[in-house]
């Protein structure tokens, strides 16, 4: 390990106002928790972009916090990124500074530095970067293993060879057959190395054959120049069908992508950082044992990031390594847009000594009940937190028993969390039953099609839609048509009188079944009344994130504080619904 980093500070970018992390001095394994949403993901992201400062990497309008965006363009409109790095050998302390912003539409890229008292220039900053580390950003629900693959073959990272025989290529076809050949080996060597690594892990598995499975990778026959070869093979883990990655499951997926680390690790002479979300995702308890024991190995050479949503990567004797995210919200006004209001979001580190983080992370990231690992004999899957705070608010309202509620996380994480929830069931005594509720949205509609129909082999599934308020099932509901319309409403009200827009009055809400509007979703009916009520300022969009989550927040308040005797008279079907999904 020649450099390390020793802190990495963001200021401006997505939901991080202002934020210092100090990795622990003896673990270069570092450890994010924390609840959904309060910007894990966006520290790796920001990692990745100070180690590949380039204009495509870049976006104002994602990166750039939206108070500031859309609101101030003032002194505060750019992205700041800086680091300290340890050259160890030379014990030389580098101080890096990158500022991204846009002017005139031209994103602006502006590097800085030092090396100990000397000062570099944006050419050295660059360099420094290229020459000297590669940094690799796994994203939870997409691992990107062709682009891992790429990176093998690519003599960036891995030489094989073949650039000394680039002249080769312009000779005769019996030079250019020895060229094919001489890659062959080097490819067959990468393959004997993985499936070795690869078989080890498995072998930690008691309920993995190791024996049945090696990795292969495909080469061509045909002749192609080096140029192509990283894009024209594919990985297959050989059973006895050589059936392609893609078809395998995701948690055998993530093994093969910890193979490709290790292996990474072990041949590329540059500085590797690796930025990892969520490695633990859709794999069963003891390959997530197995997972964490070897980061910690892997990081005794190279520095990894990761966020967390599993127990199995949380040490509470020994929290020096891990940092507990979370989110706070500040109302922001601008005197250059007096008609708006916008929320600053802003990512924090809770701090305190390890008793105190220990019963943070346990109260904020749920050690004791974690949705992702607790499976009763009934359980009820919804696809976010706001879905699974309301449904729990209407039972205890109705005093019917709250069953156990799972989060997936997003609309595109079914199949996945579903796989991931079979394997954990796979030594219960039971075999329980998950009803799976979707949105009759674009995104819920697909999801159900793909999974009314599929079978598990360690518990019993059924899929459902979730129905509107007055008992309706058409297209595009989402879980705010099943709550009583005047709550919502009133909720929204609450949005619009913070905002200084005009409310929705009694007589507009009566035309939320009339048949113009019967079929249109709830969120899409509120932003087309708050814009025709309030023409002259800027439209309000009820189906933007901001919007859906102070609506959830409000909602549930409102049912909390409301009687619900003539809500239930008017719209028995919420009741009846409710009964329906618990009846298992």
């Amino acid at each position: 390990m020649k450099y390390r980093i020793l802190e990495f500070s963001i200021k401006n970018y997505r939901s991080v106002s202002n934020l210092k992390l100090i990795p622990s001095k003896d673990d270069n394994l570092s450890i994010i928790c924390g609840s959904n949403n309060v910007g894990k993901t966006n520290f790796l992201r920001a990692l990745q972009l100070f180690f590949n400062p380039t204009t495509k990497n870049f976006n104002s309008k994602d990166d750039i916090p939206f108070h500031i965006e859309e609101g101030s363009r003032g002194q505060g409109y750019a992205t700041t990124l800086k680091a300290k790095i340890w050259d160890i050998e030379n014990n030389e302390i580098y101080i890096i500074t990158e500022k991204f912003s846009e002017k005139k539409e031209v994103v602006s890229i502006d590097l800085s530095g030092k090396k100990g008292t000397e000062i570099l220039t944006d050419k050295d900053v660059l360099e420094f970067l290229t020459k000297n580390f590669k940094f690799f950003f796994i994203e939870a629900s997409n691992v990107n293993i062709p682009e891992l693959v790429s990176e093998i073959v690519n003599e960036e990272i891995l030489p094989i060879g073949l650039d000394k025989r680039r002249k080769s290529q312009k000779e005769s076809l019996e030079r250019l057959e020895d060229f094919i050949e001489k890659s062959k080996e080097a490819v067959g060597r990468i393959e004997n190395d993985l499936t070795k690594i690869f078989k080890e892990i498995l072998n930690e598995v008691n309920t993995i054959d190791s024996n049945e499975w090696k990795l292969k990778i495909n080469f061509p026959e045909y002749v192609y120049l080096r140029e192509a070869i990283s894009s024209m093979i594919n990985f297959t883990l050989f059973d006895t069908n050589e059936r392609k990655l893609e078809t395998k499951g995701s948690g055998i997926q993530r093994t093969i992508l910890l193979s490709l680390i290790q292996y990474v690790n072990s041949k590329t002479k540059r500085e590797v950082i690796w930025a990892i979300d969520e490695p633990e995702a859709f794999l069963q308890a003891d390959l997530q044992k197995s997972l964490f024991n070897k980061l910690k190995y892997e990081a005794s050479e190279n520095q990894i990031f990761i966020t967390t949503h599993s127990n199995f990567f949380i040490d509470l004797n020994n929290l020096e390594n891990t940092f507990l995210f979370a989110g706070t919200k500040e109302v922001k006004e601008y005197s250059r847009k007096p008609d708006m209001v916008f929320y600053k979001l802003n990512t924090i580190i809770l701090d305190g000594s390890d008793y105190v983080k220990a019963m943070k992370i346990k109260e904020h990231f749920g050690l004791k009940r974690n949705d992702s690992w607790e499976i009763f004999p009934f359980n009820i899957v919804v696809e976010g937190q706001e879905d699974k705070d309301l449904l729990v608010v209407l039972f205890e309202k109705f005093n019917i028993t709250v069953p156990n509620i799972l989060v997936v996380g997003g609309v595109d994480k079914y199949k996945g969390y579903l796989q991931f929830i079979n394997d954990m069931c796979s030594d219960m005594p039971i075999k329980p039953k998950l009803l799976v509720l979707f949105d009759k949205d674009g995104g819920g509609r697909s999801q159900y099609e793909s999974l009314k129909n599929k079978s598990y082999k360690y518990f019993d599934t059924e899929c459902r839609y979730i129905i509107r308020f007055d008992g309706q099932e058409y297209n595009n509901i989402e879980l705010e048509d099943f709550a009583y319309p005047d709550i919502v409403f009133n909720a929204a009200n609450k949005f619009l009188r913070k905002k200084g827009y005009k409310s929705i009055k009694k007589l507009d809400r009566a035309k939320r079944t009339k048949p113009t509007h019967d079929k249109k979703p709830i969120l899409e009916f509120l932003t087309e009344l708050s814009s025709f009520n309030n023409e002259d300022k800027t439209p309000i969009d009820f189906e933007s994130m901001g919007a859906k989550l102070f609506l959830s927040k409000k909602i549930c308040e409102e049912v909390r504080s409301t009687e619900i005797k003539e809500h239930d008279s008017l719209y028995p079907e919420v009741k009846r619904f409710l009964l329906e999904i618990t009846s298992g």
